[in-house]
């Protein structure tokens, strides 16, 4: 609920805090003494849009603030100002700052927030009735929106169901019609992905298979140049079968035996002779190294150098698939793969059409379940409503709700209209054609008062809720009020007595025109401040003996009669 209000160069007020009680708080005032001020405040520090011209002539901004208790309200608002930044355990405190020239400011928790998080946290903390709210129940997803609240868990549970069965098709049906949409493109591409991996097996390249053969053939177009010098290398190194040469190895086994000869006389020489051994014996390996590369060349058997180009002549013919055989066998696997999953989607198109006929047949039994359950609360809460109207001086206001079949959509597979009739002589309509300003507001408290006694809500402000009516009426609406407070906390701004007369905090908006510019402050008046503002309230002279008499007589029968509330129990 909210605890206090601080208003600061708002419209005519220069400055007021309001402690704020729980129960029914009514404000009243004379006509232009700033009582909109104290709803536009409200409407502020829930997240609706600050004009400059709310700012107080002569002032350079105006400030809104109000320290909203969060016990009873709903988890999510501390969640919300606290995911934002700000701190909210027990209290949040939530303000507008709004200059003449720039932008405005909202603040949560003693954070600076988006408007948006006043939103989100306003939805939670303050239902705002006045005439921009009788507008939205003219609307038919508000009428839904109301409907299904007032349906409970039944409906509640109904609506999940069908929620989910319609995700399902909606998601299926995409799907359909993607696939058939597609079916000329798939086919294609299956076309081309099957040609694709019936030329690469047909070549079927090995992995690292083109860098060999462009080495080989490299060795192959050579291989003349090659052979003669790594066989005179060879010759040069051991000798040649074909003829008597001089050759390194004769030579180094000549000095191998010199240096053995002298070190078996001096023994320091012995390391010198191991080491021209160990080079001799490396020069043989050498030498066996030469001759089996020269041995490779007839290892090669059929493959010629046209084999070998041939052969990378066909590699080459997969370039369009990838510059070298990596690629192209990671092409493979991709296009497999790919193709598999294409040829999938075909088979799943074969049965696709039952399967969304079966998603088709779920959402239309949900939906007939959903409906049935709107139908039965409906009529539950049509009655409820129409005996709160009843007791509101319209004992022939009947409202009803017309649920009828429609296609399928996110919250339904009906539509949901909200009839009235204020007579039994005209036949319901729609509520906003109907139902005249007055009516409107009486219809709005009707449902309040029955919603509330199946959940509560921090605080609700009504702005003229009384708007054209009077006498029993008029009564009737304090009562109601004082009903709903009960349950939460109840701000009225009101201009008749009747229903001032229920307040249990009762505060009045004071003009003074005799000043530099209109003032107006606020005041929470005693039981003789309420006298002398029921008495005003009732026929314009507060000093009037009969208006006082009739205003203490009104105040006595509510006080008395919300007394006996408790005591019996009273919820509507």
């Amino acid at each position: 609920m909210i605890v206090a209000l601080q208003l600061e160069n708002l419209g005519v007020i220069p400055a007021a805090r309001l402690e704020l009680s729980p129960g029914l708080t009514v404000v009243s005032g004379e006509t232009g003494a700033g009582k909109t001020m104290f709803v536009t405040a409200l409407d502020l520090l829930t997240g609706a849009r600050a004009e400059s011209h709310v700012v107080r002539a002569g002032a350079e901004r105006a400030v809104v603030e109000g320290v909203f208790d969060l016990n009873g309200a709903d988890p999510s608002v501390a969640e919300r100002i606290v995911e934002a930044g700000g701190e909210a355990e027990d209290e949040a405190i939530i303000a507008r700052i709004i200059p003449r020239a720039g932008r405005a400011r909202a603040t949560a928790g003693g954070r600076t927030v988006p408007l948006g998080v006043l939103k989100d946290a306003g939805h939670g903390l303050v239902s705002m009735h006045g005439q921009s709210e009788q507008m939205t129940l003219r609307q038919a997803a508000t009428q839904r929106e109301l409907l299904d609240t007032a349906g409970g868990e039944p409906v509640a549970r109904a609506l999940a169901d069908y929620r989910e069965v319609y995700t399902r098709w909606r998601t299926l049906s995409a799907e359909h019609e993607r696939l058939h949409a597609t079916a000329a493109e798939r086919a294609e591409r299956i076309g081309y992905l099957t040609a694709s991996l019936e030329t690469i097996d047909r070549i079927r390249p090995q992995a690292g298979e083109d860098v060999e053969l462009t080495a080989l053939a490299a060795r192959l177009g050579a291989a003349e140049d090659l052979k003669s010098a790594v066989s005179g290398a060879h010759d040069l190194l051991v000798g040649s079968d074909w003829e008597e040469t001089a050759n390194a190895a004769d030579l180094i086994n000549r000095a191998a035996a010199e240096v053995s000869r002298a070190a078996a006389t001096d023994d320091t020489l012995s390391p010198l002779a191991a080491a021209v051994t160990d080079a001799a014996l490396r020069l043989a390996d050498t030498a066996a190294e030469l001759s089996g590369y020269l041995q490779e060349f007839d290892d090669l058997g059929a493959m010629s150098l046209e084999d070998a180009e041939a052969r990378r002549a066909e590699l080459g013919s997969l370039a369009a698939f990838g510059p070298d055989v990596e690629s192209v066998l990671a092409f493979e696997q991709r296009a497999g793969a790919e193709l598999l999953e294409l040829q999938n989607s075909e088979s799943s198109l074969g049965d696709m059409d039952a399967r969304v006929e079966a998603a088709a047949a779920a959402v239309e039994a949900a939906g007939d379940t959903l409906r049935t359950a709107r139908e039965h609360a409906a009529a539950e809460f049509a009655a409820a409503v129409g005996a709160e109207l009843a007791a509101l001086s319209m004992p022939r206001a009947r409202l009803s709700f017309e649920i009828a079949p429609a296609a399928p959509h996110a919250l339904g597979a009906d539509t949901v209209r909200m009839l009235f009739t204020a007579h039994d002589a005209v036949a319901p309509g729609d509520i906003g054609k109907l139902a005249s300003g007055g009516e409107l507001s009486r219809v709005m408290l009707a449902i309040e008062v029955v919603k509330a006694g199946h959940s509560a809500f921090p605080t609700f402000v009504f702005d003229e809720v009384d708007a054209g009516v009077g006498g029993r009426a008029a009564i009737e609406i304090g009562r109601r009020l004082a009903i709903l407070a009960q349950h939460s906390q109840v701000i009225v701004v009101t201009h008749l007595a009747q229903v001032a007369a229920w307040a249990d905090q009762h505060l009045t908006i004071v003009k003074d025109d005799a000043a530099d510019g209109a003032v107006s402050g606020v005041r929470s008046l005693d039981r003789e401040g309420r006298l002398t503002e029921l008495a005003r309230m009732l026929g314009g002279m507060a000093d009037s003996e009969n208006a006082l008499a009739h205003a203490a007589e009104l105040l006595d029968t509510s006080t008395a009669e919300k007394a006996g509330f408790a005591e019996d129990g009273v919820t509507e």
